[in-house]
């Protein structure tokens, strides 16, 4: 008993940390791709459907193409419709896998680790290496495949455990439960059903008696994407809760037809194993087709009951998903998204502002309270950057991670150079500084050359625009200009003024200096953009 034990949670070890080495490494190849595949691919609910059954397919993980939904959804690029579409579709893609591992493919998982060895260790190209850890998994699963079903062989012969199992069998709702609930702690539906399938093939229960386990599998499933949601975007809630509900009423249905008549199982096409397999993908297409011409209803009830808060830029809160760390491409579009949020915020209660500022000292305790907003939310999102760079990420992501840290860097230092630049202003009034007209009108047209520079960054920034972002640039020698030309007029009226009050050039000058600070900090964001960090 000891050595059947050994093996099958061995066997099943290895079988989930295959699982969950090949979904990282197909999402280093291709998580991009397919979300861009997503967001060309499901102008319509049949496309929705489709690419949703590719794409978890491809990415082996409906955890993952939910995750890469919930941030189409959340920047208005699909409707809410639509993604339920998707969601339908990776019900369907997950029960792929599983026809392709009832296949004798347990034979060939020495030949997968032999070749993705040699590609993840002598390799130096990260592609290939890439390749080869996404080999070295399958070789993994097929190998826990043949691991747990060799262990559970001896179990035939073992009365004891014999009885307990078919006792269970027999009462189909509790078989459903517990194989829900395992599910749900092995986050593999995929796992449950191959353990499933031993049982069978070892001849220790029978297809029919195996079925609600396979039921309580695709529930199981919905479990942790429940649990995640709850810290997830409401868009992440609703898609979460979704899922549980269409699954919860097909395996209800399913159950319920099981326990008047299983006889027809027999009519479905391959042996055991193939028919197994063959229940779990014609479910979830049922209930796909039982649930797809209701998705523009069940869409507008999911708003209704969830509606949406509106943004706006007088209040700041970060609204970081944790969950998404586990797919880092997704977490670093999230992440560069609030970092654009963060960054439209201080435009809009600082730079803009400026001159608002300079009038009126009596804001300065409302300018406080957003510099403080914005170093709390400067730590929260730099944590949040520095837990993604902890993960496994190819060389074109870390380099993404560090220019949004960068940025994010820049943005947070101009917060703090507005604070020194309104301390600066409020000595002209403390100290009865008068500034003539031409001063004042430089003045404004620094702010206003800075608003625009601003303005410039941010769009190269959300867009990634790399001509937006050297246009800006190029502007660098006009600002320069325009600083050498203020501070000789400066010089040059004190002169004609015969004035001798060192405070009054130390004062106007403090200030432009803060301001060409702010400025060079806005070139740095073009140049994040460009690369040139």
């Amino acid at each position: 008993m000891v050595v059947i034990y050994l093996g099958f949670f061995g066997g099943l070890g290895i079988f989930l940390y295959g699982n969950h080495l090949l979904s990282g490494s197909l999402q280093k190849i291709g998580a991009a791709k397919m979300r861009k595949s997503l967001t060309v691919m499901t102008n319509t609910r049949w496309k929705g459907v489709i690419s949703g059954v590719i794409v978890t397919f491809f990415l082996q993980s409906s955890t993952v193409t939910n995750i890469l939904v919930v941030g189409l959804v959340s920047g208005s690029i699909i409707t809410l419709a639509q993604a339920f579409g998707i969601v339908l579709g990776s019900a369907i893609g997950t029960t792929l896998t599983v026809q392709i591992l009832t296949f004798e493919v347990t034979q060939y998982s020495s030949l997968f680790i032999f070749i993705g060895a040699i590609f993840f260790i002598f390799v130096r190209h990260s592609i290939y290496k890439t390749i080869g850890q996404t080999m070295l998994s399958v070789g993994f699963i097929f190998f826990g495949i043949g691991l747990i079903t060799n262990s559970l062989e001896p179990l035939s012969k073992n009365e004891a455990i014999l009885n307990v199992l078919v006792q269970l069998s027999e009462s189909p709702i509790l078989l459903t439960l517990v194989s829900m609930l395992l599910t749900a702690l092995m986050h593999s539906s995929a796992a449950m059903i191959v353990i499933g399938i031993a049982f069978v093939t070892s001849n220790i229960l029978s297809v029919q008696a195996v079925l609600p386990l396979v039921l309580g599998a695709n529930l199981g499933a919905t479990l942790p994407v429940l649990v995640s949601s709850l810290s997830s975007k409401p868009e992440g809630k609703k898609l979460a809760l979704f899922y549980f509900l269409f699954k919860t009423i097909g395996v209800t249905a399913a159950l319920l037809i099981l326990t008047f008549n299983n006889q027809w199982i027999g009519m479905l096409p391959g042996n055991a194993e193939r028919q197994i397999a063959n229940f779990h993908t014609f479910f979830n297409i049922f209930i796909a087709i039982i649930f797809f011409p209701f998705l523009p209803w069940i869409a507008q009830l999911f708003k209704r009951f969830f509606p949406e808060r509106e943004s706006s830029v007088s209040t700041f809160e970060v609204r970081l998903d944790e969950s998404l760390l586990n797919v880092p491409e997704e977490a670093l579009i999230h992440g560069k998204d609030e970092i654009f949020r963060l960054a439209d915020f201080v435009k809009e209660r600082m730079i803009n502002r400026l001159t608002d500022y300079i009038k009126d000292n009596d804001m300065k305790e409302e300018l406080y309270q957003v510099e403080q907003v914005i170093d709390m939310s400067y730590v929260q999102i730099q944590q949040y950057l520095l837990k993604l760079g902890q993960r496994d990420l190819s060389n074109k992501q870390s380099n993404q991670e560090v220019k949004l840290l960068n940025i994010l860097n820049d943005i947070e230092h101009i917060g703090d150079i507005v604070m020194r630049f309104i301390s600066k202003t409020e000595k002209i009034s403390t100290e009865n500084i008068l500034l003539d007209q031409k001063e004042q009108q430089q003045l404004d047209e620094l702010l206003e050359f800075i608003e625009q520079s601003f303005s410039d960054s941010l769009a190269a920034f959300k867009e990634d625009s790399h001509q937006l972002a050297r246009s800006n640039i190029q502007g660098q020698s006009i600002i320069s200009q325009f600083e050498k030309d203020i501070k000789f007029e400066h010089f040059n009226n004190l002169i004609n003024k015969k004035e001798h009050n060192p405070d009054i050039s130390a004062v106007y000058l403090d200030i432009i200096n803060q301001l060409i600070q702010i400025y060079h900090h806005n070139q740095n964001i073009s140049r994040t953009v460009l690369g040139l960090i």
